[in-house]
């Protein structure tokens, strides 16, 4: 297990309706290194997460304003936690997706892909937090992906690309 408080989110300046979200390459490694300072506990698993795409947040470009900052959603996640020996505990768990919104630009995750998430556990629930800039979750991992978070884990070169921070 991980340790992170969930920080807030970056400040971002908006100027007006026209303004372009931009965000810095979604990094496993930034990802871990962030979530291990953290004082929450998180778990890694690689897997599958179901969710009715449907209660996905919708942007109603007119009335941006009603953008919700946050909408957290029911859901099963299913498939292998890292430990030492690599994706090997299973797990099927029910879920919160926390989907984030920044301004008007919300995370829109695909239902029932292929994910590796890291996976906050609380007294009460666990949840997956993403964002328009990626968050907790990276779908469609490639193998090199789950290779970086496993050297990651287990204190080998966890640097990001970001930053070439190890």
């Amino acid at each position: 297990m991980m340790r992170l408080a969930y920080g807030a989110l970056a400040a971002l300046c908006l100027t007006g309706p026209t303004a372009a979200l931009s965000c810095l390459p979604h990094d496993v490694a930034a990802t871990f290194q962030r979530i291990e300072k953290s004082e929450d506990i998180y778990m890694a698993v690689h897997g599958t997460l179901d969710f009715d795409a449907g209660l996905l947040p919708q942007t109603d470009w007119a009335d941006q304003r009603a953008t919700p900052p946050e909408t957290r959603i029911p859901a099963r996640l299913v498939g292998r936690g890292l430990g030492k020996d690599g994706f090997t505990h299973p797990v099927d768990i029910p879920v919160t997706l926390r989907v984030l919104c920044l301004g008007p630009w919300c995370a829109s995750p695909p239902a029932g892909a292929d994910v590796m998430a890291f996976v906050q556990k609380d007294a009460n629930d666990h949840v997956v937090s993403v964002d328009a800039c990626g968050g907790d979750a990276f779908f469609q991992p490639s193998p090199e992906t789950l290779s970086r978070v496993q050297d990651c884990f287990e204190g080998r070169a966890c640097a990001s690309e970001q930053n070439g921070q190890q």
